[in-house]
């Protein structure tokens, strides 16, 4: 009984630093997601303001007025849209197993960090394998992996101040397995310090906390993964893991 009441506080306390860390990295986005949002609000009261500017015409333009509040239509969703997913990494919530696309999840981590990757001139690419099987898990911690990556990826290559500024993330289909790779053309990891970035508390930041990739190969770890990095050529690092597919877990 006792062993069954440990396990299961380590697992609340899992639970606790993962959405710790979710929260820390939503933070370090606030500034760029506020400006993002910004966007979509003011080009809607642009539009709002050009459908009554036609309005004023006489006779009225209804064609464009239509057009106008179409946009503002479309402007209101793409602010829903940011903010219902902020919403969804800041909530905290127990841990939910469903069946999902990873590319499509992929996809969404990629436009949560866009204004970052935009504002320090980061080249982003994907390479998604076609006809990926579905995984099965919390699909927002995987996301908060992929993010976790995106963002150190961003952090590293921000470090160069000569050649490209490019981050590519692919996913493959090995076997049973699913892999996803974040590559980036940063300095790349000193050979002896590969597996030492993951043990908790050890950073190379100087404001870092030390738990981000702990908690990132915690969670790859309870979804029956494993996450590791390695150098990638010619310059920079690459931070892999794989996944089971949802049919190889039944």
């Amino acid at each position: 009984m006792h062993a069954e009441e440990a396990l299961s506080r380590f697992r609340q306390m899992q639970s606790d630093f993962a959405h710790m860390n979710r929260v820390s990295t939503m933070g370090e986005l606030a500034a760029s997601l506020s400006h993002e949002i910004t966007q979509p609000i003011a080009s809607a009261r642009n539009n709002a303001r050009a459908a009554q500017n036609f309005l004023d015409i006489q006779p009225p333009d209804l064609g464009e007025v239509r057009e106008a509040l179409a946009c503002v239509v479309g402007d209101a969703d793409r602010a829903g849209a940011i903010i219902d997913r902020i919403r969804k990494q800041m909530k905290k919530a127990p841990p939910r197993k469903e069946c999902f696309d990873l590319n499509a999840a992929i996809d969404e981590v990629i436009a949560l960090a866009r204004s970052v990757t935009t504002e320090k001139a980061v080249s982003v690419q994907t390479r998604f394998a076609n006809g990926l099987r579905l995984v099965e898990g919390d699909r927002v911690q995987l996301q908060q992996v992929i993010l976790n990556l995106i963002l150190n990826a961003v952090e590293a290559i921000e470090a160069v101040e000569m050649g490209q500024r490019k981050l590519l993330i692919s996913t493959e289909q090995d076997g049973t397995e699913i892999v996803v790779a974040v590559r980036d053309t940063g300095p790349g990891i000193d050979p002896e310090q590969l597996e030492r970035v993951f043990e908790a508390f050890y950073t190379t930041k100087p404001s870092g906390t030390g738990m981000g990739l702990s908690i990132c190969r915690s969670i790859i770890d309870a979804h029956g993964g494993r996450l590791w990095a390695e150098p990638n050529e010619p310059r920079g690092a690459v931070f892999q893991f794989t996944l089971p597919g949802a049919e190889a877990r039944s």
